[in-house]
């Protein structure tokens, strides 16, 4: 019997920038919404001037909007605001910041708390700095964050397991140390 899985709530998602030496991702967890949309490919071949078939595929890229209130020391990296020329504690968005590729994992769960993991192993940030301040308001805005998902070495930008159909080994680095090649078959 196939099994049905609607994601309803996201309830931890981290980043860990390329080149970090740090094995572990970065908590960002207080995500208000996440919507992803992957791009396809659609090839079609004619005969006498009328389709006979048509093949679509994924292309490995996509995009993430985010809504959240994200911690400054991700906010500052992911837009490569943390310039060597600046006295210490002072951030600059130019045409210096140079937006930092990160890989970026999330828990989700359905309505019934069944656990799905997520991981977009090669994204960046797209938009530059957005930010909104309203006087008087009784919320604090979350900011929009658009983010480019790109194809891994594998050609994938995305990957997903619900939690029931991987082993502890698989799930317990997924959130913490993930990358694209704890998900492959072994080779021999």
């Amino acid at each position: 019997m196939s099994k049905v899985f609607s994601e309803f709530e996201l309830d931890q998602f981290a980043v860990k920038f390329h080149g970090e030496t740090s094995a572990a991702y970065n908590p960002m967890n207080c995500v208000g919404s996440m919507e992803e949309a992957l791009e396809s490919k659609t090839v079609t071949k004619s005969c006498r001037g009328v389709v006979v078939k048509t093949r679509s595929r994924g292309t490995g890229t996509g995009t993430l909007n985010i809504s959240a209130h994200v911690p400054m020391d991700i906010y500052n990296s992911a837009y490569g605001m943390e310039l060597d020329s600046l006295i210490d504690g002072v951030k600059a968005y130019g045409r210096n910041s140079v937006h930092k590729p990160f890989s970026a994992v999330a828990h989700v769960m359905d309505e019934d708390g069944v656990e799905k993991y997520k991981a977009y192993p090669n994204c960046i940030m797209t938009a530059g700095v957005s930010r909104k301040i309203e006087n008087g308001t009784e919320e604090v805005a979350e900011l929009e964050l658009e983010i480019s998902i790109m194809p891994d070495d594998f050609g994938n930008g995305m990957y997903e397991a619900l939690a029931d159909d991987l082993d502890e080994s698989v799930k317990n680095k997924w959130m913490n140390a993930f990358t694209p090649d704890i998900v492959q078959v072994a080779t021999v």
